[in-house]
């Protein structure tokens, strides 16, 4: 980034007296790095927040599908197939309703928001390693 504004400065015929492009360009690189600094701290928080809404949301989910018995007719399935195979609708329709579905669509989007975090701020890490 450093190149490309040194670049644009010279380029633009633009030499005046004093100090004025040089102190443009501090100005613009304090800026970014203070944006990128801003955004680093915000991904990591967040990333940290999805991470403990996660485990506890993941614990809900598995307290609910235990209680609403989805493992026992999860396990019907591994144990006897040939009744599966008769009442294959009836088992689904079971299935299906032994599900916690608002627990299932809450763990997955703490899982979506943690690993977009965690890539988000990957990559500010990154960005920051190859200007150094």
């Amino acid at each position: 980034m450093e190149q490309n504004l040194q670049k644009v400065f010279k380029n633009a015929m633009y030499l005046p007296g004093g100090r004025l492009s040089g102190d443009v360009f501090s100005l613009i690189e304090y800026k970014s790095s203070h944006i990128t600094k801003w955004k680093r701290f915000g991904y990591l928080s967040l990333s940290v927040l999805s991470l403990s809404g996660s485990v506890l949301s993941i614990k809900i989910l598995i307290e609910q599908a235990t209680r609403l018995g989805f493992f026992k007719y999860l396990s019907l399935a591994f144990s006897d197939s040939g009744v599966i195979a008769l009442y294959w609708k009836e088992y689904v329709l079971s299935l299906a309703d032994s599900l916690p579905i608002a627990s299932l669509v809450v763990s997955l989007f703490l899982l979506f928001i943690l690993f977009i975090s965690i890539r988000r701020a990957s990559r500010q890490f990154k960005s920051k390693l190859s200007i150094i």
